[in-house]
């Protein structure tokens, strides 16, 4: 079992309040002049800011946690305000299809909630699929720094993507220290894998131009999002290269590609304040 206390959040709380507050002002001058769209707008904008001061009062006196508890059949969680309980959510692993975490920026960069969706198994394949849904909401926050340590603490326990599980795996068999920035390989028949502990947000991006830049056969592209990077040879039959970080940090599969480069993390390539191969 795991706890994890939520972030009240006071800084984007009073930043939300200050531009809710400067809409609104603006919105009253038209309302007063002119009514119409910005009598709505007005409102609406007073609805926010009262959302916003009740939000902040809220948090002020009520300390949210959740206990997260994996066993071998269940993966169980519970939300606790000012030590009582007020909502208990379990899941049976046996039935969970896909696990999916999500970080939603609502407002820039400044608002955001995190969420873990658990994706169930249906027996009838033409039912929609039934999701479980474990999240911060609008209140609370797990933050940046909590949301790694819970989808860490999943991995742990064998629950996310395959290919994160995969290199979770990898890293407790080779007996990786993932607290130190480092890298390794590992060759598993038609398999090969690089893997890098990093904190470097560019590293993602310096391993895939690295891969495009000398992999020029594997052209077709088969996925290609911000954390993952999936090519397949036009010419060599079931090869492929992925890329995808995670939590834990990033980790390349080689599969049946016979000529094995290089590639380096950002910090052996030295002082280098552009990527470019």
């Amino acid at each position: 079992m795991q706890t994890f206390i939520l972030q009240k959040g006071f800084g984007y709380k009073l930043f939300m309040l200050l531009a809710f507050s400067i809409f609104s002002s603006v919105m009253y001058q038209g309302y007063i002049i002119k009514g119409g769209i910005y009598t709505f707008l007005f409102f609406a904008s007073t609805a926010l800011i009262a959302f916003q001061i009740a939000s902040i009062f809220y948090v002020i006196f009520v300390k949210r946690s959740v206990e997260i508890t994996i066993d071998e059949k269940y993966i169980s969680w519970r939300f606790i305000d000012n030590k009582k309980s007020y909502k208990l959510q379990s899941v049976k692993r046996d039935q969970i299809k896909d696990v999916r975490t999500e970080i939603n920026y609502l407002t820039g960069n400044i608002y955001s909630t995190f969420s873990i969706t658990f994706v169930l198994k249906n027996e009838d394949s033409q039912e929609e699929e039934n999701e479980v849904v474990l999240t911060d909401g609008l209140f609370y926050d797990f933050g940046l720094k909590k949301a790694e340590e819970l989808c860490r603490f999943l991995l742990d326990n064998d629950l996310g993507h395959y290919q994160d599980i995969k290199f979770a795996k990898l890293t407790r068999a080779l007996d990786i220290d993932i607290s130190k920035e480092q890298k390794f390989t590992k060759k598993d028949n038609n398999y090969y894998f690089v893997g890098v502990i990093s904190k470097n947000k560019k590293e993602f991006l310096s391993l895939r131009l690295q891969i495009e830049s000398l992999y020029k056969d594997y052209k077709k592209v088969g996925k290609n999002a911000a954390n993952e990077y999936f090519l397949e040879s036009d010419t060599i039959k079931d090869s492929h290269i992925y890329l995808r970080s995670n939590a834990i940090g990033l980790m390349v599969e080689f599969h049946n590609v016979k000529r094995k480069e290089e590639l380096k993390t950002l910090k052996e390539m030295g002082k280098r304040q552009k990527i470019g191969f």
